[in-house]
């Protein structure tokens, strides 16, 4: 499949095969709720009490998309996710904005994602975002079986820039057609960004 990436100013992640993105144009937000956990340290004496009554009432309302288009990104870790086409899951930084545009036509060592900000309180919670991307039929390395569908989960800090890339790193990969990638908080879809996809020749 391909891998997806999240950022939180420094902090990204990635999926590899096919990207996943969004952007200012073209991308569909609304609101949700929901609890997370909180980034910030506790006060002294305080620390349980106050880290789970913030966790609790963080609140993710919506979604504010920077851009969308074709990024590159530097991987720092990846790891094995049987619920990604191909099968990879990385930890990506240093993403680059290289084309804007929903319409792309897709290479090798390129993705196709989203920079994004959650919106929502307290400022700087942690909460988790499932990233969810539609593709066209892809073949598991592993299983050997077709998959149009791939989902993976990434913590996400409230305020904070990200990025959700699904990315092209391999010949399998490049498959043609019609990409959705969208992100959601408990069920709820944040933002849904439609992709048409060419290969170079």
């Amino acid at each position: 499949m391909a891998k997806l990436i999240f950022v939180a100013l420094a902090l990204c992640g990635l999926w590899t095969g096919a990207a996943l993105a969004a952007s200012a144009l073209g991308a569909t937000t609304t609101g949700a709720s929901a609890s997370g956990r909180q980034a910030g340290a506790p006060a002294a004496g305080t620390a349980a009490g106050t880290a789970s009554t913030r966790a609790e009432h963080a609140r993710v309302t919506g979604v504010k998309v920077l851009a969308v288009g074709v990024f590159t990104s530097e991987v720092e870790s990846r790891s094995f996710s049987p619920s990604i086409a191909d099968g990879i899951r990385d930890h990506a930084r240093s993403f680059e904005l290289v084309r804007r545009g929903s319409t792309v036509t897709a290479g090798l060592e390129t993705g196709i994602g989203l920079r994004y900000q959650l919106t929502g309180s307290p400022k700087g919670a942690v909460v988790v975002v499932d990233v969810v991307v539609r593709h066209p039929k892809i073949i598991n390395p592993d299983t050997q079986l077709p998959m149009t569908h791939s989902t993976t989960q990434y913590e996400r800090v409230i305020g904070d820039v990200a990025h959700s890339v699904w990315s092209f790193d391999t010949p399998g990969d490049l498959v043609a057609g019609e990409y959705v990638i969208e992100l959601l908080h408990r069920g709820k879809v944040l933002a849904r960004q439609e992709f048409q996809v060419t290969v170079k020749e």
